[in-house]
């Protein structure tokens, strides 16, 4: 008897134990419960699925903020995410915190079901990512810019400029093929030539569109709930996982035709310099490469081409509507230009600084139309806490850029489009309400070419604006066509076709352009 009365007492111990340690385990969760961000009511299992729009999730969760504060908690499924809504607190985390904010979700679209594997933006943290960001940081750091890409950009700014001479109307194709054309000899030393279509110009910029137009990567329902991507393409409600697989061969055309491109080039001895050339040159050995090396170099390469167009397209054309809504904004900088460049010649990089207002235009063309509603979304490795909530490891945050930019305690009346709030401000207030500091992403993951896209923008909209007037469209009847700004969204969302008018401010403009192309080397 008295064994059996051992083993109940044990087992009656062990089961003690094992409530306290039940017990012991959900007091603590629902602390670390209690002290999560505020959010909307989740539901068991769903999280907050049920609450998610399908579109324009930066304008709910703005929404959201105002209620709950600029960092909200949220459950997707079961799996914890955290939106940003202030500048500030994307700064706190993912800049002075970066060793624990710096990783990628998994981003299951993107990467598992188109190929976007190999990508830096959507790279783990860790050793290959770091590869990467090193060669590209290498490249395209301010530098490096000013030293090679310069030229560049003002022969292929001059060009568009010819074409809008030619066909302005066409002015949205025209921007396209520009953008194209630079990154496409940036990264592969590929040249457009000038009045000839380019089909793989046209057909990438096609598959880009299509990628950016899928959503944000990493915070999709698919990239929390992995499981939904084995279902077929045939389903009638599966569009997401039918269009990614579809475009999942056109992506890796988009990643093998240049390269071999360069290989064969290279090998017959008539390479152009360019960014992947001298990667291939730095990284083979007698010639020879391995496998996984070749994937490297791909997926670096791409990344410049994917990146560096679509956000560069969209800034382009936000800016050319905000003209066209806002003529006193164009003359304004107009005049600036005249003073300082005058009317004999095109403006360069060196006149930037003596051109303060058309800074301001430039700032608020990217704070009032961002490209990117949300940054490329991080993932925390190791629990934090902040402003007395506990972030859990593994929680997705969403840095919300159009929240940012919108902010009306940071940009008053955040919806009109004033260039004159950044002007004539001090040092430290400027780089608080600099959009640039958002825009390009946070932390160590910020974009590392964010020199280069500026400084071309900045070169584009000046020769614009010292060239041509931009003005609305006139219908039959001779009455102005006032464009409506109508957004598509997506990872980067695109402008709906708008009509304007463009056209040479003077036949001396006119001629300046003829003029600068026929100097301008092919």
């Amino acid at each position: 008897m008295s064994v059996f009365r051992d083993l109940e007492t044990s087992f009656a111990v062990v089961c003690f134990l094992f409530v306290i340690a039940i017990v012991s385990r959900n007091l603590r969760t629902g602390r670390r419960a209690f002290l999560l961000p505020p959010g909307p009511m989740r539901l068991p299992l769903l999280g907050n699925v049920h609450q998610l729009p399908s579109t324009f999730q930066h304008k709910t969760f703005k929404q959201w903020a105002a209620k709950y504060g600029d960092i909200f908690y949220l459950e997707v499924f079961h799996k914890p995410a955290i939106v940003i809504n202030s500048a500030q607190m994307a700064r706190d985390l993912m800049e002075k915190r970066g060793s624990k904010y710096s990783d990628r979700p998994r981003t299951v679209i993107f990467t598992e079901l188109m190929g976007l594997e190999h990508t830096a933006t959507l790279l783990h943290y860790g050793d290959r990512w770091r590869l990467h960001r090193k060669w590209l940081q290498t490249a395209f750091h301010a530098q490096t810019t000013q030293r090679d890409y310069q030229l560049l950009q003002q022969r292929s700014v001059q060009r568009l400029l010819s074409t809008l001479l030619d066909s302005p109307g066409n002015f949205n194709a025209h921007i396209k093929k520009f953008a194209g054309a630079i990154m496409m000899e940036v990264t592969y030393g590929h040249r457009v030539v000038p009045g000839v279509d380019d089909g793989f110009i046209e057909w990438a910029d096609d598959v880009i569109t299509r990628i950016f137009e899928t959503g944000s990567p990493g915070a999709s329902l698919i990239d929390f709930f992995p499981i939904l991507k084995y279902i077929p393409g045939w389903v009638p409600w599966a569009e997401v996982q039918r269009k990614a697989s579809r475009m999942r061969p056109e992506i890796q055309q988009l990643h093998d035709v240049p390269y071999e491109r360069v290989k064969n080039a290279m090998n017959a001895g008539s390479a152009r310099t360019s960014f992947l050339a001298s990667l291939i040159d730095k990284v083979s050995v007698d010639g020879e490469m391995t496998e996984d090396d070749m994937l490297n170099l791909k997926g670096v390469a791409g990344v410049v081409y994917l990146a560096g167009v679509d956000t560069t397209v969209t800034v382009m054309l936000n800016f050319v509507l905000a003209m066209v809504l806002h003529p006193e904004v164009y003359a304004k900088a107009q005049a600036e230009i005249d003073r300082v460049v005058g009317q004999s010649r095109l403006p360069d990089f060196d006149d930037r600084l003596s051109m303060p207002y058309l800074e301001c235009v430039l700032k608020e063309v990217y704070r009032w139309a961002s490209p990117t509603p949300f940054a490329v979304p991080h993932r925390v490795t190791d629990d934090d806490e902040y402003l007395g909530y506990h972030i859990p490891a593994g929680c997705v945050i969403m840095p919300n850029i159009w929240a940012m930019t919108r902010d009306p305690a940071i940009y008053p009346d955040p919806d009109s489009f004033i260039p004159e709030r950044f002007a004539n401000l001090d040092a430290d207030t400027s780089s608080k309400l600099d959009p640039t500091k958002l825009i390009f992403g946070f932390g160590r993951r910020i974009c590392p070419g964010r020199t280069f896209a500026d400084s071309t923008v900045w070169l584009f909209i000046t020769n614009i604006m010292s060239t041509m007037d931009i003005c609305k469209a006139r219908d039959g009847s001779g009455k102005e066509i006032t464009p409506e700004p109508v957004f598509i969204d997506g990872s980067v969302v695109h402008l709906a076709p708008f009509e304007c008018d463009i056209r040479p401010r003077s036949k001396k403009a006119e001629e300046i352009v003829m003029l600068a192309n026929a100097a301008s080397p092919l």
